[in-house]
């Protein structure tokens, strides 16, 4: 009999935890958009930490320079700079961003462009379509916290966000890639 009442008390006791855990923990509401551009969340949620409370803010206009920036529970999480370019992106820019960020390398992505990305940031150049082969936009993309995977997995989480977030971007700035 006391062997069946310790395991009921134990068996209890996983519940109340169980519970107490589930009615803690809230739910992250990952907005649908940044920056204006609407977003798959999945690919935004891969990159937010736990917490209770997101915001975005963007400063500047299309004219000059648009930062947007995605702060959860206070902290800033993603910084994203995007401005436009009359020529190519010189070599040391190249050089420095693959200095910068961790785990950078040169990688292809599916639009028209090119882009060094790491675990904890990127830089992308975007060709827009109908316009002089040289304009284009060009995004600097950082990731601060816990959250961040220093690793070649970290970097394919920020390139899947990427790879959704750009394009989204050139159109609602018709500079369609």
């Amino acid at each position: 009999m006391k062997v069946v009442r310790h395991g009921a008390v134990v068996l209890a006791c996983v519940a109340i935890a169980a519970m107490a855990t589930a009615c803690s923990s809230k739910e992250l509401d990952v907005p649908g958009k940044f920056c204006g551009a609407p977003l798959k969340k999945s690919t935004l949620s891969a990159l937010l930490p736990d917490g209770d409370e997101v915001k975005t803010q963007q400063d500047g206009s299309a004219a000059t320079e648009i930062v947007c920036s995605l702060n959860v529970a206070g902290s800033r999480v993603l910084n994203s700079t995007i401005r436009t370019l009359d020529g190519p992106l010189a070599s040391e820019d190249w050089d420095t961003a693959l200095s910068k960020y961790k785990n950078a390398k040169k990688r292809e992505v599916s639009f028209p462009g090119a882009a060094v990305i790491g675990a904890d940031g990127a830089r992308i150049t975007a060709k827009c379509q109908n316009a002089a082969p040289s304009d284009s936009l060009l995004f600097n993309i950082d990731l601060f916290g816990s959250q961040v995977e220093n690793s070649e997995a970290g970097a394919a989480k920020l390139q899947k966000f990427l790879q959704d977030y750009v394009p989204a971007m050139t159109k609602q700035l018709d500079c369609t890639t």
